[in-house]
Order: C-alpha cells, then structure tokens, then sequence
C-alpha cells in the first residue's frame, strides 16, 4: 500500500507544471529546425491571436469584475483553483508574492472553481489570503476556458491575447516566467 501512494504522488508531481503555449508564440529557432527561410521573412508572418473568452464573475466582497475592463489598465494572471486542491494551496503564498511584486501592472485574478461563496471566503480568511477571488460556482467560465485540472494560470495581456499558460502547480520562478511574456510583446 505504501508503494502504491509513493507512486501516486510521483505521478502526480511529475506531471503537474506542462506549459501551454499558444500557436501564436514561436519557440522554434529556425536554424535548428532545418527551416531554410529567410528570418527577416519568417518574423513578418503573424499569426492569428489567441482572444480570452470574456468574463463577469462576483468576487468575494460582493463586486462585479469583468475580464474585459479589468484589461484596460492592467495584465491579468488567471489562476483557476480549488479548495480541495492541495497544489492550488501550495501556490497561493506565491501568487500573492508576485501580485505584490508588480502590482502597477498587473492583476493576479483567482478563479474559484465550483465552490460556494461561504466555503471560499472560509479558506481566504483562514489562510490569510489577499488575492483577488472571483467565484465560478457554475464553472462556466472553466469551462469556456477548457480548464480540466488546477490548478491552471493563463496570462492575458491588455489586448485581451492569452499569450501562455501553465497547467499544474507553478513555482515562483515559471511564475516570473510567465509574467515575462508581457514584456516580449
């Protein structure tokens, strides 16, 4: 039995932190490709932006924030968790840290998947927390993102692009990463 959980937990931690990225973000470097193109040609082709579907969703002190007015003054980190998820936990100091570390432009946003608003604030309190939290009680807007395990953060940029992302319980580093990306556009 022991082995058994050893195991479970191997697995777990091993597959947690896959990155997502966009067709629009070109990590291939064309001389290692084999791709004989021109580079100045190759850098004039754009590719289709990848929109965020737009959200309204209560937060826990009873406002109403909205993806697309959020975006006009700051990047947004989506970060989609639950209680119940013992990575989503583990993250949490993190993302404050990073929220902290660039607050002029950025917004880390928290996505509570399925959860009641009571059960939420709970944890919040109890854990000391001053993330941003919206509620997605309906997991509508999980599922307009295609979300299937947390937790997952995905950045998306003042345009409204989501231009990467992550599935799996993030470090503070591949956070700093993450946030990286709004200074390549």
């Amino acid at each position: 039995m022991k082995k058994i959980l050893i195991l479970i937990m191997a697995i777990l931690l091993v597959g947690c932190s896959n990155p997502i990225i966009p067709d629009n973000v070109n990590n291939e470097n064309p001389s290692e490709s084999g791709n004989n193109e021109n580079p100045s040609e190759s850098e004039n082709i754009e590719k289709e932006a990848i929109m965020a579907p737009d959200f309204e969703l209560e937060s826990l002190d009873g406002s109403t924030i909205k993806l697309s007015e959020v975006i006009k003054d700051k990047n947004v980190i989506l970060n989609f968790w639950a209680t119940w998820c013992g990575f989503c936990v583990v993250e949490m100091p993190d993302l404050e840290k990073l929220q902290e570390a660039h607050a002029d432009d950025l917004l880390v946003l928290t996505v509570n998947v399925g959860e009641t608003k009571e059960k939420v604030q709970k944890f919040v309190e109890e854990n000391n927390l001053s993330l941003t939290v919206v509620l997605d009680e309906e997991m509508k807007v999980n599922n307009n993102y295609g979300v299937r395990s947390y937790p997952t953060t995905i950045a998306v940029n003042k345009k409204g692009e989501a231009i990467g992302g992550y599935v799996g319980m993030l470090t503070y580093e591949q956070m700093e990463q993450l946030y990286g990306y709004f200074e390549e556009e």
